[in-house]
């Protein structure tokens, strides 16, 4: 029987060929980093650059244990002690070294990427639960976990910004994003449309739209921007987005 679209072994390959790279490049970030540069704040409120690399890493190992599930069957909780356990853990690193942080980084995505040696057909659609209860398939995972970094990367606050993200990946996680903005968040615009190549959104049943660059858009989405390069067809200010996460 064959692998419905995007779920074969060729396109998990080039998910974690994806993923690997995403994580290179802020490895390439952390490394200009210092102690007081670590210790100083993230684009998150509350949140140090340690707590948030420390979330980071936390998060591929969580994914290892949904990678886990995909492959055996077995029902396996993204965190051991619940999304509490994972808080005690990023505030337990908050106070780390930059070298420390680094190799921790560095490992947890080795674990991953490991985690999806000779995965079996049957893990890419067998579906797993996050903590958050939203649901994946095991071949999804890859890709969610790119969007974890890129998005992330972005808060670091270390000159990583929307507009290095890849024009497939901003479309991909628009199309991701969209439908549960229309469907369970109260979306001030009806629809995202793209200024800089076709596309399109439906995030809301009434509203104005909102155009402008892609990457905008998706940073508009996703908190990481009051809509800056982007207008409305009804003109007025930009009105802040539903918080997503």
């Amino acid at each position: 029987m064959p692998s419905p679209p995007g779920s074969g072994p060729d396109t998990l390959g080039a998910a974690l060929d994806e993923m690997a790279a995403a994580t290179d490049r802020l490895l390439a970030s952390v490394d200009g980093l210092d102690d007081a540069v670590l210790w100083g704040p993230s684009l998150l409120p509350g949140w140090t650059r340690a707590n948030l690399l420390t979330h980071v890493a936390r998060n591929a190992d969580g994914l290892v244990n949904l990678a886990g599930w995909a492959r055996t069957g077995k029902g396996t909780p993204m965190y051991a002690g619940g999304r509490a356990g994972r808080d005690a853990d990023i505030e337990a690193g908050a106070g780390r070294h930059i070298g420390d942080v680094r190799l921790d980084l560095s490992e947890s995505a080795e674990r991953l990427l490991g985690a999806f040696a000779d995965f079996p057909a049957d893990g890419l659609t067998r579906q797993v639960t996050f903590s958050s209860g939203a649901n994946a398939t095991g071949a999804e995972l890859p890709m969610l976990r790119t969007r974890e970094v890129e998005i992330h990367h972005v808060d670091l606050a270390a000159g990583y910004t929307p507009a290095h993200w890849s024009g497939p990946f901003v479309r991909r996680t628009l199309d991701q994003l969209a439908p549960l903005f229309r469907d369970d968040r109260d979306c001030p615009v009806a629809r995202l449309v793209a200024s800089d190549a076709p596309g399109s959104w439906e995030v809301a049943a009434d509203g104005p739209a909102l155009s402008g660059p892609a990457d905008a858009l998706l940073a508009w989405l996703t908190g990481r921007s009051t809509g800056d390069g982007l207008q409305l067809d009804s003109g007025g200010p930009v009105p802040v987005a539903p918080r997503w996460g």
